[in-house]
């Protein structure tokens, strides 16, 4: 019979040199961590030390790493759609799950492709992904409600809708009751700045799973700013027995 299992999810963009960052994110004893801007060598070194990691991108300096730890494992990674959203197949415990890892970036020459544009067209265009198995959505967004007039197409809120049709919520926002646009912890400084923040990375989880969550939590500026522009967003799920 299966039991509950306590799971921690972080994301954190590392703004690269992981290498000699990992501690720090060590120290937040990841289940699940997804991490934007580190380098294939990094994740190699993070396998080394004990977990179970993917990689991804075109720069070997600076893509999305993936890290899981036991008892958690990666049965099955998909191919990634644009630049960068992968489908990984999660499983351990008897659990199986999908977990959609997120950087977006620009994209050369496409407005309406770049950033929360590329997220957009990957989930509309990969419905599989939210079949069969329950569903998480993690990672760097680099996207916020608060510039949706910048897009008339696949906007930020065009994403919260399509995830909540597919009865997926965001952790921090379930857990801390502030709706999208008006968060009042950030997760990104612009330019290492305390007074240029905002919120830019989620975790989006199945809605049967947000009523398991036991604490959110961010980084604090003073302490992430010599590290990077943004801070880890880490989330305490106990994952339901059945």
């Amino acid at each position: 019979m299966l039991t509950s299992l306590s799971v921690r999810i972080v994301v954190w963009n590392c703004k690269m040199a992981l290498f000699r960052k990992r501690q720090h994110l060590y120290d937040l004893h990841p289940d699940i961590a997804v991490i934007p801007e580190c380098s294939q060598s990094c994740i190699e070194n993070c396998t080394r030390d004990g977990f179970v990691g993917r990689w991804f991108g075109a720069n070997p300096r600076k893509g999305l790493g993936v890290l899981v730890a036991k008892p958690l494992h990666i049965a099955h990674t998909g191919r990634p759609a644009g630049r960068w959203v992968v489908p990984l197949t999660i499983s351990g415990d008897s659990r199986d799950f999908r977990l959609i890892a997120v950087w977006t970036m620009p994209v050369p020459g496409s407005h309406v492709l770049s950033y929360i544009g590329q997220l957009y067209k990957a989930l509309v265009n990969h419905p599989s992904w939210f079949r069969g198995k329950a569903a998480m959505v993690c990672g760097d967004f680099n996207s916020n409600k608060f510039w949706d007039g910048h897009r008339a197409v696949g906007n930020h809120s065009a994403v919260v809708r399509f995830l909540q049709k597919r009865r997926l919520a965001s952790a921090y926002h379930h857990f801390y009751c502030e709706p999208q646009g008006a968060e009042t912890r950030p997760t990104y400084y612009f330019w290492h700045r305390k007074d240029r923040s905002y919120h830019i990375d989620y975790v989006f989880l199945p809605h049967h799973w947000a009523t398991h969550i036991q604490s959110v939590m961010l980084g604090s500026h003073a302490a992430w700013s010599r590290l990077s522009d943004h801070v880890p967003l880490s989330v305490d799920l106990t994952l339901p027995a059945a």
